[in-house]
Parts: structure tokens; C-alpha cells; sequence
């Protein structure tokens, strides 16, 4: 009796990276220090089917945000106060390493890791008050 399977592209994202937080230094110190446009990152890991190359990476569906150079701004908002007080920041990627998982729950499949990096605008900005800023960014993968 023959018997028959077949499997398709797929990817998921690792568990580890469900809480993943980029926490941006002091926009003040930042400023007064030697600019540099990245000053914090994140990596995150997808792990996909052996066979299934990712296809494209994006940053709110821009998949040109790829560098600092093409990064999206994002909006943060004082905490408790949702627009009426807003910071601005800007948010790449790049493409990390990829290899083949030898071990563990994802054995065979290949891991490819992304650099999910951000920074202040160089133009100042003052019309922010005081306090603690948040936002997110959406980050997706096509297979």
C-alpha cells in the first residue's frame, strides 16, 4: 500500500523573540555624545522549514528599510498619553547570519536571524516633554 506526503514552506518565528524591546539610550545624552544613528538593536530569529528561503523582510511592510540610510521613522508616544506628546525614531533592519540548526526542537531546519536596529534623527527635537516614550514596529517575514 503506497503512502503519500507533502510538505510545505513554512517559518516561525522563535518563542524567545515574542517580548523582543529595543531600549533606545537618553535622547539628551544621545545627542550630546558623538552622534552614531544606531544605538540599540535587537536580533531576532526565524526558523524555517529545510527548502524554504525567506523570500523578504520588512519593517511596517517597507521592505526597503534595510539600511540606516532607508530606515522608517517611527512615532513613539508618551506613555498615558497617546498623540498629544510624540518623539520621533528611526528603525532598520539588516540580514544576519543563516545556518542550519544541528540541535534542539528545530533540528534540520534552517535559522535565519535579523538585526533589528534603532536610532535618534539628528535633527533635535524639542517639542517632546519629559517622560517615558513607546511604540512598536511591525516586523515580517515572506516565504
Amino acid at each position: 500500500m503506497p503512502l503519500n506526503a507533502t510538505t510545505q514552506s513554512a517559518c516561525q518565528f522563535d518563542t524567545a523573540n515574542a517580548n523582543a524591546t529595543i531600549d533606545l539610550p537618553d535622547y539628551e545624552a544621545a545627542l550630546a555624545a558623538t552622534y552614531a544613528p544606531d544605538q540599540a538593536q535587537v536580533s531576532v530569529s526565524v526558523y524555517c522549514n529545510k527548502g524554504t528561503p525567506i523570500s523578504a523582510r520588512k519593517l511596517d511592510g517597507n521592505a526597503l528599510a534595510n539600511s540606516a540610510a532607508t530606515a522608517v521613522t517611527l512615532t513613539l508616544n508618551l506613555d498615558g498619553t497617546a498623540g498629544s506628546s510624540t518623539f520621533d525614531t528611526r528603525v532598520w533592519y539588516v540580514a544576519g547570519p543563516t545556518n542550519a540548526v544541528a540541535s534542539g526542537v528545530f533540528k534540520g531546519a534552517q535559522r535565519y536571524v535579523t538585526v533589528i536596529h534603532a536610532g535618534w534623527p539628528t535633527t533635535p527635537q524639542y517639542r517632546a516633554p519629559t517622560g517615558f516614550y513607546t511604540g512598536s514596529v511591525d516586523f515580517t517575514v515572506e516565504f
